[in-house]
């Protein structure tokens, strides 16, 4: 038995997709923002997600605290022109600073987003050789129960959900 289920609610305009969106769409300008809410219960605990895909910035928050956010992240990814590499730039904006765990997740989602390409969400070609941004900025809001701290299976589960809900949102914005 699984220990995610999905129970999906509306969120404004947004169209519930089943189907599994290509990483290189390209959401229109004109659908920016797009705003995608979703919630699932993981191993009984209802976790609300939201994508809020914006034209500089993707906004991420999975709370399992009635909708409050109790940290808040930035992310930035960039790729070195002298040497090739990928830096992640990752600060704590507001909450909790004493918890690696909050930025290993903050890392793990910009690296998935990243590794999907492009310097717009959804959008595919990035900055590669040229160097400069990878992806938009990436804020991630987390609030989640204190029990659920440092279970690896719930963590793994929260990231799978975030990169999910966000192939969804680009799909909703590249077919607005």
């Amino acid at each position: 038995m699984s220990a995610v289920t999905n129970q999906q609610r509306p969120a404004g305009d947004v169209p519930a997709s089943d189907k599994a969106p290509s990483p290189t769409l390209i959401p229109s300008p004109n659908s920016l923002p797009t705003t995608l809410i979703r919630t699932y219960n993981i191993r009984s605990i209802k976790t609300d997600i939201m994508v809020q895909l914006f034209a500089d910035r993707i906004f991420l928050t999975v709370t399992q605290l009635s909708g409050k956010i109790g940290t808040l992240l930035s992310v930035s990814v960039e790729d070195s022109v002298i040497d090739f590499s990928r830096t992640y730039n990752i600060s704590t904006l507001l909450g909790r600073r004493d918890d690696a765990t909050l930025e290993v997740m903050a890392r793990q989602v910009a690296e998935r987003i990243a590794s999907l390409g492009g310097n717009k969400p959804g959008m595919s070609g990035g900055a590669g050789a040229g160097g400069g941004a990878v992806c938009p900025p990436i804020l991630l809001g987390v609030a989640l129960k204190k029990d659920v701290a440092g279970d690896a299976a719930i963590f793994r589960a929260i990231v799978d959900l975030l990169l999910q809900a966000y192939r969804e949102a680009v799909a909703v914005a590249a077919n607005t």
